[in-house]
C-alpha cells in the first residue's frame, strides 16, 4: 500500500478528487493552492519518497508518498482507485536536463506514461491532463501560433537551436499523448508559455535566466537567452487557472495554449530590472519571424480572462525570488 498523510479537517470530502503529479514543484504548488480554493476539486498530491511537503500541506486532501523514486503506473492506478479519482494532471518532469533529448526522454516520459497507463487501466472516462511547451508549437515558418500542433516533421526556428533538448524532449513527450488519444485514450495537453510569478513552493527557471540574461554572463552552466527570443508569457496563478478550466471541461483530446502577453526576453527583462532598480541597457530586438502567440480560442473555449499583466506584477515576482534566495543582481 502506498504510504499517505490525510488532512481530512481542511478540503470538503464531498468534492471531487483531482490527482495532480509533480505538485511540490513551480506549477504545481500554485496549482495545488489554486484548487484548494475552488468549490468543486481535493487535491490528491502523489509525491517521491524524498519530497518536501510542507509548502503544499495546507492545500492537499492527502499526500501520497509512491513507493519508489519514480513513479510508476501501480502507484497512479492504486489513487484513482482507491479514490475514485476522475481527473489527473500531470506536471511531474526529470531534472537536472540530461545530456541527449533521448536521455531526457526516457527520464521524462516515465509520469507521463504512468499517468496515461493508469487511466486507461481503470477506466476510459479518466481524464489525462499533460503538460507541454510552447516552444514545441513555432515552426520555421513563424508567424501566428495557436494551440494547433505543427505537422510532423515540421522544422523549427533558428534561434530555438538555443533550447534543442527542450523542444525536442516536449515533442516527443507530445507524440506520445496524441498516440494515445488516436488510440480512444482521454487525454488533453496544456501548453503553458514562459511562465513567472509567485508559488508557494520553489522558483522557476526564469527566476535565473532572467536575471542571467541581464548580466549577460553564464550562470549555473547556462547561457543567457539570445536577445531576439520571442515567446510569450503567463502568471502561474493564470496558468493555474487554466488547468482548472480544462479539467472542469473534461474534453477529450483538448489542445489548450495559455500565453497571456507576448514579450521578448529582452521586454520582459527590461521590466524585471525596472522593478530590481538595477542597470540595464535592452538589446535591440527585432522579432525576424513575426512570432505571434494568439490564445484567443483557449480564452473562448474555456471561458477565461486572464487576470495578470507582467508590468504590474513583476516587482511582487522579484521578492519572491528575494525570499527563495535566488536573487543574484546585486553586483550588475
Amino acid at each position: 500500500m502506498l504510504e499517505t498523510k490525510e488532512f481530512p479537517d481542511e478540503i470538503d470530502s464531498s468534492v471531487k478528487n483531482i490527482l495532480l503529479m509533480g505538485a511540490t514543484g513551480y506549477i504545481g504548488g500554485a496549482l495545488c493552492r489554486k484548487l484548494s480554493q475552488t468549490q468543486d476539486f481535493a487535491v490528491l498530491a502523489l509525491v517521491r519518497p524524498r519530497s518536501d511537503i510542507e509548502a503544499i500541506k495546507p492545500f492537499c486532501k492527502e499526500i501520497i508518498y509512491s513507493k519508489e523514486e519514480q513513479f510508476s503506473q501501480e502507484d497512479v492506478e492504486e489513487v484513482i482507485r482507491k479514490h475514485d479519482v476522475k481527473t489527473v494532471i500531470n506536471l511531474a518532469w526529470h531534472m537536472p536536463p540530461e545530456s541527449t533529448k533521448e536521455a531526457q526522454f526516457e527520464k521524462d516520459r516515465i509520469a507521463l506514461e504512468a499517468a496515461l497507463n493508469a487511466a486507461s487501466a481503470v477506466s476510459p472516462d479518466i481524464h489525462v491532463i499533460a503538460t507541454s511547451g510552447n516552444f514545441s508549437l513555432v515552426t520555421a515558418d513563424g508567424g501566428r501560433i495557436t494551440e494547433t500542433p505543427p505537422h510532423t516533421g515540421s522544422r523549427k526556428l533558428e534561434y530555438l537551436a538555443w533550447i534543442e533538448l527542450l523542444v525536442n524532449v516536449n515533442l516527443m513527450k507530445d507524440e506520445l499523448i496524441e498516440e494515445y488519444i488516436s488510440k480512444g485514450g482521454n487525454a488533453s495537453i496544456v501548453y503553458p508559455s514562459s511562465v513567472y510569478g509567485s508559488s508557494p513552493t520553489r522558483g522557476s527557471i526564469w527566476d535565473f535566466a532572467i536575471q542571467q540574461f541581464i548580466t549577460g554572463k553564464p550562470h549555473e552552466g547556462y547561457q543567457p537567452f539570445p536577445p531576439d527570443f520571442i515567446t510569450a508569457w503567463i502568471h502561474v496563478e493564470d496558468l493555474a487557472d487554466c488547468y482548472i478550466a480544462a479539467a472542469r471541461k473534461g474534453s477529450k483530446g483538448g489542445h489548450y495554449l495559455a500565453a497571456a502577453e507576448n514579450l521578448s526576453i529582452s521586454q520582459m527583462a527590461t521590466l524585471f530590472a525596472q522593478a530590481a532598480q538595477v542597470k540595464f541597457q535592452a538589446p535591440i530586438f527585432e522579432n525576424k519571424n513575426n512570432v505571434v502567440f494568439d490564445d484567443s480560442y483557449t480564452r473562448e473555449v474555456l471561458q477565461l480572462q486572464w487576470k495578470y499583466k507582467a508590468a504590474d506584477d513583476v516587482k511582487a515576482w522579484v521578492e519572491r525570488i528575494k525570499e527563495l534566495g535566488t536573487y543574484f543582481l546585486e553586483n550588475v
